[in-house]
């Protein structure tokens, strides 16, 4: 096994990165929980472009500690981790940022499964308005597709006011 402080240096450098990348993460997510909550739907399109982003940093990120592991004679997930900073107990750097990218990715996710059970009762709302629209319409949909209405006038008088 090879345990060269360039490579653990490299690992290092890796999870400070991924603390950075999740920290930002986690609070873009706190940001569109506000959006949701609030019903800025203009807001929610670009928290999504800049989430995006971010998850494509965190993913490259992983990828790149995985490889830092398997080149230190690890395996490259979770258990990986807990070998080499079991065998290297002094690596307390690695420890600390280790123990930091799991607290943060663990608050990231619960804002993200809040955010989704925000989306959920929005949806929710929403379909339940739709279908009180539609109920009492024997022809159907009211609305089509672009928003406008489907009903179409009766023939016959309007109403004249004088």
């Amino acid at each position: 096994m090879n345990l060269s402080s360039a490579k653990l240096l490299q690992l290092n450098q890796c999870l400070k990165d991924e603390v950075v990348e999740m920290t930002s993460l986690s609070e873009l997510l706190k940001l569109e929980q506000a959006a949701l909550v609030e019903a800025r739907v203009n807001d929610l399109t670009e928290i999504t472009k800049d989430k995006s982003a971010l998850l494509v940093k965190v993913s490259e990120l992983e990828k790149l500690r995985a490889s830092s592991l398997k080149d230190l004679g690890f395996l490259s997930d979770m258990s990986g981790m807990q070998a080499l900073l079991e065998q290297v107990p002094t690596e307390v750097e690695t420890s600390n940022y280790w123990k930091t990218l799991l607290a943060i990715s663990e608050q990231a996710q619960e804002n993200n499964r809040t955010n989704g059970i925000l989306i959920n009762r929005q949806f929710t709302r929403n379909q339940s308005a739709l279908n009180i629209l539609q109920q009492n319409n024997p022809a159907g949909s009211m609305y089509g597709p672009n928003g406008q209405s489907t009903v179409k006038n009766m023939p016959g008088r309007g109403v004249v006011a004088g």
